[in-house]
């Protein structure tokens, strides 16, 4: 709530005594930031940074922005809240109905460093100028057609999951089309390719990561240090050699661009896929100071709060993510692992059963599987225990995305040789269960590399006792996880403490 006034900016509504309404984008990024300043005053190249990518756009932008705020606190809000401009600073949100006004002081947000190499921090809008790739202070106004696409593209990245992702490619190949010289736009088209791949079948993934790394080429053609450029290129051609060499190549794009969410976003998924947690948490917490609400980031807050032990906090996040993004198949996802395997059974058997009425997350089989799991991991009785493995297996076989369920499920109720057979054919595609059959050399994706199959799993509380097992070594030997830590240092030794 902000006052009276209920805000939703998953859905971008605001409801009110006013009634209810849309609210822009834009609108809507720059709310959600002063909101979160809770009373201090945002600098207006703060506002600039988060929520136009650190390009300046011009005051006018900015200003009817801010109008669009106040109007809506009136009309909506009943007055509840209001905007307080602060005199060659920047501005303040002031809420009336909390029976204490905030405090009047003059502490800024962080001023964000400014940078030529500064592009779209997530759903914000990084408008560039076609020959330097973005705005200089002062500078001319873009096309307001090339705006709208750009920042509908990145809303579409920030915020989206699977399918939703071709909204970005759409926007961005509009923009390039319009402006074929602007690298940065280049850029995001090419990742937002890279990222429908992953949803696709084989055959449109192939031609789609084709069609990612012709747009990555033509963004360095232009810019050769384009970030999000330079980073498809590395996902695409450096994921086959393991884990190190990606390391290396992300790090050393982090280090040229180091408030770019989506390099941010890899490396903190390498690192926690290696167990090394705590790494993947400092950058994980960078990403959310530039995307103050995304979803992906709160949602890996939450489970890395889990895997660290520290469970009431993860349920509190968990809890208020699911809030702004209710049906975010990935918020979900979290919220269902970290109450299953909290003791909070019943909270997560309500999940599953909204799953069966509205599918966002699970299959029908999953919500089956999900029953049956649930009961076992909360009665720990020997017929539920065996009912939960028998789904889990039949489930397992069909599914990759159950297969990497049962894992944690199975290792949890302590049917550890079970767990050891899923993730022998769900990660090294060894024995019957789940057998991926390798593609043909010609047609190899990026998404098959062994440095990115999905051994996040491996490193939550959930598979404690798999670590603790004998077989867990042969299984990171295979993973390549073995050699990487022989180069860069053992995981979080917490892991592995009974």
């Amino acid at each position: 709530m902000l006052g009276e006034a209920g805000i939703s900016p998953s859905t971008r509504r605001m409801s009110g005594p006013g009634g209810s309404t849309d609210v822009e984008p834009r609108v809507m990024q720059v709310l959600v930031v002063l909101a979160d300043a809770a009373g201090r005053v945002v600098a207006r190249n703060t506002l600039f940074q988060r929520c136009w990518g650190g390009v300046y756009v011009g005051d006018d932008s900015l200003n009817r922005t801010i109008g669009v705020i106040r109007k809506l606190a009136v009309e909506i809000g009943g007055g509840s809240f209001r905007v307080e401009t602060v005199p060659r600073t920047g501005y303040r949100l002031l809420v009336a109905s909390d029976g204490s006004a905030p405090s009047r002081d003059n502490d800024l947000l962080p001023e964000p460093r400014h940078s030529r190499r500064l592009f779209m921090a997530g759903g914000a809008a990084a408008v560039a100028a076609a020959s330097a790739g973005l705005w200089w202070i002062g500078g001319s106004r873009t096309d307001p057609r090339f705006a709208a696409l750009i920042d509908r593209g990145g809303v579409a990245l920030r915020y989206g999951f699977g399918p939703q992702y071709r909204e970005a490619v759409d926007s961005f190949r509009q923009a390039v089309e319009l402006k074929p010289k602007n690298a940065a736009a280049w850029g995001l088209l090419a990742y937002a390719q890279l990222a429908v791949s992953s949803y696709a079948s084989r055959d449109d993934a192939g031609k789609v990561v084709e069609e990612a790394e012709r747009s990555a080429r033509m963004a360095l053609a232009l810019e050769p240090d384009n970030a999000d450029g330079s980073l498809t290129m590395v996902l695409i051609q450096r994921s086959l050699e393991g884990r190190a060499p990606m390391e290396d190549a992300i790090r050393k794009l982090l280090a040229h661009s180091p408030d770019n969410p989506r390099v941010l976003i890899w490396l903190d998924r390498l690192l926690q896929g290696a167990g090394r947690t705590r790494e993947a948490w400092t950058l994980n917490e960078r990403r959310i100071a530039l995307e103050t609400v995304s979803a992906d980031s709160l949602m890996r807050k939450a489970l890395k709060l889990w895997v660290f032990g520290r469970d009431a906090e993860a349920q509190e996040v968990s809890l208020r993510t699911m809030d702004l993004w209710p049906s975010h198949p990935l918020v979900r996802n979290a919220r269902l692992m970290i109450c299953a395997f909290t003791g909070r059974t019943q909270e997560a058997l309500t999940l599953v059963e909204e799953e069966q009425a509205r599918p966002l997350l699970l299959s029908a089989e999953g919500v089956g599987v999900w029953r049956a799991s649930l009961r076992a991991l909360e009665t720990r009785s020997p017929a539920d225990i065996a009912t939960a493995k028998d789904a889990n297996m039949r489930g397992a076989a069909k599914d990759p995305a159950l297969a990497a369920y049962a894992l944690l499920v199975m290792s949890a109720l302590g049917e550890v040789g079970t767990a050891f057979e899923v993730a022998n054919g769900f990660l090294l595609s060894r024995g019957p269960l789940v057998v991926r059959r390798p593609p043909e050399p010609d047609k190899r994706l990026w998404v098959d590399g062994a440095g990115w199959r999905n051994t996040l799993g491996l490193f939550t509380p959930a598979t404690k006792a798999m670590r603790l097992d004998a077989r867990f070594e042969p299984l990171c030997e295979g993973l390549g996880l073995s050699e990487y830590w022989r180069q860069r240092g053992r995981p979080d030794a917490f892991l592995f403490k009974a």
